[in-house]
């Protein structure tokens, strides 16, 4: 989708409705047939991009069976998408102005998605036994935030030259979650 990749190149907001008309090859009534707003264009964009993030996981997670290593594939799912620029534009999006009420709460469910892969990968380890019982929520914050810190730190960190680099940073920060985590006399 051209628009996409404007908001991806210039950064939400640097681009402007017209430049969204010109790349998308389509006037701006017709945008404004579709979207109220470049706000609802752009929530719509990584809306779809969400989606598909978490399609990709259901299908990566489907031939692993063993939970440990669905811990390593999605860690290495979420710093493969770390250096998404669109989620920096949404970041730029997200602190670029007070939104209207509805626009902060499609902006609280999109993130509420992206955590989704994160909450079902944790109730299943809390249901099966591998992770100490506690708040599913509370550890879904602690994971994320931990993932999202790792990736934001190797990311300005100079020792991190290559995505590689951020993907090995993650599955070790997973490495150390789980020996906190993981229940039982393994510990």
């Amino acid at each position: 989708m051209k628009s996409a990749q404007l908001f991806v190149q210039k950064g939400y907001g640097a681009v402007t409705v017209n430049e969204v008309c010109a790349a998308a090859k389509v006037s701006k009534g017709s945008l404004y047939h579709h979207f109220d707003s470049k706000d609802e264009l752009f929530l719509y964009i990584v809306e779809a991009d969400t989606v598909q993030w978490l399609q990709e996981w259901e299908v990566k997670q489907q031939g692993i069976a063993d939970i440990e290593q669905r811990f390593y594939a999605l860690a290495e799912h979420y710093a493969n998408d770390f250096q998404n620029p669109l989620i920096r534009a949404l970041e730029e999006f997200s602190r670029s102005k007070e939104h209207a009420d509805e626009i902060t709460e499609r902006l609280s469910q999109l993130y509420d998605m992206s955590l989704q892969a994160f909450r079902s990968l944790l109730s299943e380890g809390i249901a099966a036994g591998y992770l100490l019982d506690g708040s599913l929520e509370d550890y879904v914050i602690i994971v994320c935030g931990l993932m999202e810190g790792v990736g934001k730190v190797s990311e300005l960190s100079l020792l991190t030259k290559q995505p590689m680099d951020i993907q090995r940073y993650h599955r070790e920060a997973i490495r150390l979650l789980l020996l906190g985590l993981r229940a039982g006399p393994e510990k």
